[in-house]
């Protein structure tokens, strides 16, 4: 979307934030949580990271027609409470693998209670008193989080496929489908929770850019991926292909229209992995 010059700009620098953090609390993950780093040891080419690529991409359907049903019969409460769920769910685990980091197993059969009061504190406040700022800093806890885990659970290949997967499903349902605007606006009636980054603009009080949480999440999971298989060069290189793509939408999109920006960071990512894998094959 063409949009005013500094909220482009904050965009861009929320996402990139974004992405760098899910690479860190990644990295955090592996190497202060002993499950993970046992998921980690894992080869990312047998048969379990594709089956949970397999769930993965059930429960992004499954859950997507769910809240168009609730959407159109009007059960915002229902839809509240999914998203306090799921909010309360990952908040969780993010407090968990934080205490788990400072205090190892000597802390590990204690840190389950503070964890779950941490994460009901804060989805309290986040559904009840949290202003935009504060909704938009807990969603990207919440979505480097998820993000971080992915990860550790897919590797490189599957994340691959599960970014060339979502980049078809994001162009088909906003331009073919349009069943993701629907829910977009559904989500919007009630304030959106859970469901993007929005950033208000100062030329226009009503006038908004939304950054979606998939567009966060899904890359940073092919990015945290490469970063803990493969190195620091892969890693950045899938980070650039990210903002590119991002920018892409930005500074050529049109103001006012929804774009699917996955079908854009997703092609993108990919092509810069296919064209390094040849350069270095070669």
């Amino acid at each position: 979307m063409k949009w005013e010059r500094r909220t482009t700009i904050i965009v861009l620098a929320v996402f990139i934030a974004s992405l760098i953090g899910s690479v860190v609390f990644s990295f955090w993950t592996v190497y202060f949580d002993g499950y993970s780093a046992q998921s980690l040891g894992k080869s990312a080419y047998v048969v379990q990271p594709y089956v949970e690529l397999a769930y993965i991409l059930i429960s992004l359907f499954v859950v997507t027609a769910a809240m168009l049903f609730l959407i159109k019969r009007n059960m915002s409460k229902t839809i509240i409470g999914f998203f306090a769920f799921v909010s309360f769910f990952v908040l969780t685990e993010f407090f968990a693998i934080i205490m788990f980091a400072f205090g190892g197993d000597y802390i590990a059969p204690y840190v389950g209670l503070p964890a779950i009061i941490a994460s009901a504190l804060i989805v309290l406040y986040y559904f009840k008193y949290a202003g935009q700022f504060m909704r938009n800093l807990i969603n990207v806890i919440i979505f480097i989080t998820i993000a971080s885990v992915l990860a550790i659970a897919l590797g490189p290949i599957p994340s691959l496929i599960l970014i060339g997967a979502i980049a078809v499903y994001d162009y088909v349902s906003v331009f073919i489908t349009k069943h993701m605007l629907t829910l977009a606006r559904g989500l919007l009636k009630d304030k959106g929770f859970l469901a993007d980054i929005t950033f208000m603009s100062k030329a226009k009080k009503s006038a908004r850019a939304m950054l979606g949480g998939g567009d966060i999440v899904f890359p940073a999971i092919l990015i945290d991926s490469m970063f803990l298989w493969y190195s620091a060069l892969e890693g950045t290189l899938m980070i650039i292909a990210a903002v590119l793509g991002l920018s892409l939408i930005l500074f050529l999109g049109k103001r006012g229209k929804a774009y699917p920006a996955m079908a854009v960071i997703g092609p993108m990512q990919i092509l810069f992995f296919a064209v390094y894998s040849l350069v270095t094959f070669i």
